[in-house]
């Protein structure tokens, strides 16, 4: 009698695809004291007589990681053909999967609670609020991009986002080997100063000792050759149908041809050809470019020279002036004047900074934009991934150090690197070395003796 029961149930529900269990509890004589998710479902599939049951936990307790952003309900086989024993197989499915996914979440939690991208979020917070000074918009943009930067930012590091404790030497060493020199030592504190952080929920854990930072270049770093460059230069001024290179007035500079929803336009190829030199001459660092102005420049008319102060100098820097040492940045830099106003930005000063209600680093991003799409069609097999405002000032001290090598000997080396705010020490690993190497192979190739018999010679029969 109760086979024939089961059977008729089966009957009524034959025809249905997705059977939501609760829909149908009466049905299927399920008793009154189990429990279960109302959206518990049983479903039919067509290549299999066999039901499967199918639940979407709800969102908060779901820790499954999204894909394709879209959740999708945990499905499995019940293993049986007949509705009521479908069902409570699904049930019992279902309660096992929740107390995993109860587990699976406890642990997420741990994990989110004691990594280091937690300990950011403590450590910048702490960061904001102690940072008050007329600095502090570029000091807190420096210090997110010591862990967001997709170069080289903690937060890209698999490491960063499981516990502490599981972080071991080397995690460090892969990651310190991944950086430039000049990264290594800001990037280090930052980890350091997160440990600190993380020594409260790991009472008694010994955090991996730091390698030792070697201030060997691990490879040369991107620059344009001197030819490379030049052939740069006239590109801009090709784009810029020759409007770079003309002795503009204000008004002339305002008339160019200019596309707000475009940014290849003439206008905009104008202040990339002035910002590249300016760049190049002064030796600025990228976040500077954006923040240069008219103002900080200090004209010379005796030595025909201009000096540069940064009044906001990067981290806690003390300010100091820099010379172009180039004969023609001083006419250049007179040129370019004659294109501005009295005060103001010198590069695109059209474009609203942050302080005034623009976006923060859009003179940077619209720059190395034009810069990549400049090398593209003159410099094809450039690397682009390298290829930014940072490239500029390494192609300016590679230059400079090519056509004077007394730069790069002492007492010069120190004066010049004073001049560049750089040290000696960055000099040498960064430039120095690798023009040496490369200046030696050159003239030792050149008193190599060649063998005749290495030579492929034809022979008639």
């Amino acid at each position: 009698m109760v086979f024939t029961k089961h059977l008729a149930v089966d009957s009524k529900l034959n025809d249905i695809k997705t059977i939501n269990i609760a829909d149908y509890r009466r049905d299927l004589k399920l008793p009154q004291k189990i429990n279960f998710p109302n959206n518990l479902c049983l479903i039919r599939r067509t290549h299999t007589p066999t039901l499967y049951a199918s639940w979407m936990p709800s969102q908060e307790d779901d820790p499954r990681p999204v894909k394709s952003g879209k959740r999708r309900p945990l499905q499995a086989s019940t293993g049986h053909i007949g509705v009521r024993e479908a069902a409570l197989s699904a049930i019992t499915w279902c309660k096992d999967k929740q107390r995993e996914l109860i587990e699976n979440y406890k642990e997420l939690v741990d994990i989110k609670e004691t990594c280091l991208s937690n300990y950011w979020e403590i450590y910048f917070e702490n960061f904001c609020k102690t940072n008050n000074n007329l600095s502090r918009t570029k000091q807190i943009r420096d210090e997110k991009n010591k862990w967001f930067s997709p170069k080289y930012g903690l937060s890209k590091e698999a490491f960063s986002h499981i516990k502490a404790n599981e972080i071991s030497r080397q995690h460090l060493e892969d990651y310190m080997q991944s950086l430039s020199v000049g990264m290594q030592g800001q990037q280090k504190t930052l980890l350091k100063k997160l440990f600190v952080f993380a020594e409260k929920d790991f009472i008694g854990h010994q955090f991996p000792s730091f390698p030792k930072i070697t201030g060997k270049q691990k490879q040369q770093v991107t620059h344009f050759e001197f030819d490379q460059w030049e052939l740069l230069m006239k590109t801009i001024n090709d784009l810029s149908n020759g409007a770079a290179r003309s002795d503009l007035t204000y008004s002339a500079y305002k008339e160019l041809e200019f596309n707000p929803f475009n940014r290849k336009n003439q206008k905009n190829w104008v202040d990339l050809f002035d910002a590249l030199w300016v760049n190049y001459y002064w030796f600025l660092r990228s976040q500077d470019v954006q923040r240069i102005k008219i103002d900080w420049f200090a004209e010379n008319k005796k030595d025909q020279e201009f000096i540069l102060t940064n009044p906001d100098p990067k981290s806690a820097r003390k300010i100091e002036n820099t010379i172009s040492m180039k004969n023609e940045s001083y006419s250049f830099l007179k040129r370019l004047l004659k294109r501005r106003k009295k005060s103001g930005y010198l590069i695109m000063p059209d474009e609203k900074r942050q302080s005034e209600g623009g976006q923060e680093n859009k003179v940077s991003r619209n720059l190395n934009f034009l810069l990549k799409e400049a090398v593209k069609i003159c410099l094809p097999n450039f690397n682009l991934e390298e290829c930014d405002l940072t490239t500029v000032r390494h192609t300016s001290f590679r230059h400079h150090l090519e056509d004077d090598p007394t730069l790069g000997q002492y007492p010069k080396i120190v004066m010049f690197a004073k001049n560049g705010l750089t040290s000696p020490d960055m000099l040498q690993k960064t430039y120095i070395d690798y023009i040496s190497r490369e200046k030696t192979l050159k003239e030792s190739r050149k008193k190599m003796r060649s063998s005749s018999y290495s030579l492929v010679k034809k022979v008639e029969f």
